[in-house]
């Protein structure tokens, strides 16, 4: 696992950073052909996509997770206010990426309340549903809050820090969800709705782009 520091830049607010977002994106991309993370989204990348929206959430310390094609993503990234880790395992899974980022924070700092998790390929998941996320679980600080698409449930996921060292423990492909699973009884969940829909081949990428392009307003681009 190799750290490289954030860029300083001025602090805007006050909020605590309280909250540990961790957005997963070392995966290779192997049915897309291309790094998924660098495909354009609204005049950008997803990867900066995704990156923007967590700076723009008030309690949150955000930690950017890759792996393949690391040094072109990180060239995509590197003047972004955000710790960017590579992920040395991250072909074994999911679960490593999860791992090796919450050790980094919980290294530089012991006192985070939870931590949200979220993929880079959902580029429909908006400011306003992560921040209704952070909401619930200011309001239940002791549950895991999940996300449910019919009845499938995952990421994004807000955990407590008493999920930490299971969460530590992931490894292989064993992501999230199977804390979330695991624990299902201690879990509130919220609707995404279609939001939740990922991005795994060329054919979904441009999909996606003719449903949001059809409907602007619904998806705030």
């Amino acid at each position: 696992m190799e750290i490289y520091q954030k860029k300083q830049l001025p602090v805007l607010q006050t909020a605590i950073k309280n909250i540990v977002h961790i957005i997963l994106a070392a995966g290779s991309s192997n049915r897309m052909g291309h790094p998924k993370q660098l495909l354009p989204w609204k005049n950008k990348s997803l990867i900066v996509n995704e990156i923007e929206k967590s700076l723009q959430l008030e309690q949150v310390i955000t930690i950017v997770v890759l792996g393949a094609n690391f040094e072109i993503i990180k060239k995509e990234i590197k003047d972004f206010a955000v710790d960017i880790i590579y992920n040395q395992k991250w072909e074994s899974g999911m679960g490593t990426s999860i791992s090796c980022a919450l050790q980094e924070a919980l290294r530089k700092q012991q006192n985070f309340n939870g931590v949200l998790i979220t993929l880079v390929d959902q580029p429909l998941i908006d400011k306003m549903y992560l921040e209704s996320l952070i909401s619930k679980f200011n309001q239940n600080q002791n549950s895991i809050v999940a996300t449910t698409t019919g009845k499938k449930i995952g990421v994004p996921a807000l955990f407590p820090n008493t999920y930490f060292s299971e969460l530590i423990q992931l490894n292989d492909d064993y992501g999230a969800r199977y804390v979330i699973k695991k624990y299902r009884d201690q879990v509130i969940s919220m609707d995404g709705k279609d939001m939740t829909d990922d991005i795994d081949t060329i054919e979904e990428y441009k999909a996606m782009l003719e449903r949001v392009k059809s409907n602007k307003k619904q998806y705030n681009i």
